[in-house]
């Protein structure tokens, strides 16, 4: 049987009898896959340790057609993100992310971007102290729903389709109509909510995020957590502890 070689991302990992595990990664080139890792848990084991959420590390792996999961033969880790671990918020955003890549991504279907993105963010939870590492969660936040296709509308209305603008004078927000609304469109969406301009323009331009005021922020990543919880129709197992989390960093 052809062994395969990647590098993954563990975004699942459950305990399989005693001695291995069952686990899920985003892979960089072959996209999620599901894995028995066997004899993981032994001290004794051919692999390093126990294989841990968000462990990033070279794997090799076989997978036939028709199995549902691939036997992992080789895990050597490149990035432990045992810091990231002494680190509350950080943590919480690092299994958020895991959370979200396995929710919006579907098996075997590659995003080699994102995997990137995602590396990049628990590098950044690892290097910086809780009060900094927001605007890099945010900004994985959009990297994701861009490259998954579900973006919201950020740079038109999402009703009419008129073109963002600075002198709109009022911005909405609806989940429902996935975007922005300008005040001609915002009555037809029950759900809308007005945000402050600071916010759409950090909605419209993802690049004025790493420059954002933290309360700004903190709305933006509201209105996020909001709209994913609709796209996914129910919010993801961490999200309320990130909001709890960043609104006392």
């Amino acid at each position: 049987m052809p062994l395969k070689k990647d590098k993954g991302l563990c975004i699942r990992s459950t305990d399989y009898s005693e001695s291995s595990q069952i686990l899920t990664f985003f892979t960089r080139d072959h996209g999620k896959i599901g894995a028995i890792a066997k004899g993981s848990r032994r001290l004794k084991s051919s692999f390093c340790s126990t294989i841990e959420i968000c462990t990033i590390g070279d794997m090799v792996f076989s997978l036939r057609d028709r199995e549902k999961l691939a036997t992992l033969t080789e895990f050597n880790p490149t990035f432990l993100g045992l810091e990231i671990r002494k680190k509350l918020l950080a943590l919480n955003c690092a299994f958020f992310a895991a959370d979200l890549l396995n929710l919006f991504t579907k098996e075997l279907d590659p995003h080699p971007e994102l995997f990137d993105q995602a590396v990049f963010l628990l590098q950044n939870l690892r290097d910086n102290p809780d009060d900094k590492v927001l605007p890099f969660l945010i900004l994985f936040e959009f990297a994701l729903l861009s490259l998954t296709g579900s973006a919201p509308l950020c740079d038109i209305c999402a009703n009419c389709k008129r073109k963002f603008d600075a002198d709109w004078k009022q911005y909405f927000f609806s989940a429902s109509a996935r975007g922005i609304l300008c005040r001609d469109c915002e009555s037809a969406f029950v759900d809308k909510k007005m945000i402050p301009f600071e916010c759409a323009v950090c909605l419209n331009q993802p690049s004025k995020i790493l420059s954002a005021q933290q309360q700004t922020l903190i709305k933006v990543e509201e209105i996020l957590i909001e709209y994913i919880t609709s796209v996914l129709e129910r919010p993801p197992r961490t999200a309320d502890m990130v909001l709890r989390l960043i609104k006392k960093s």
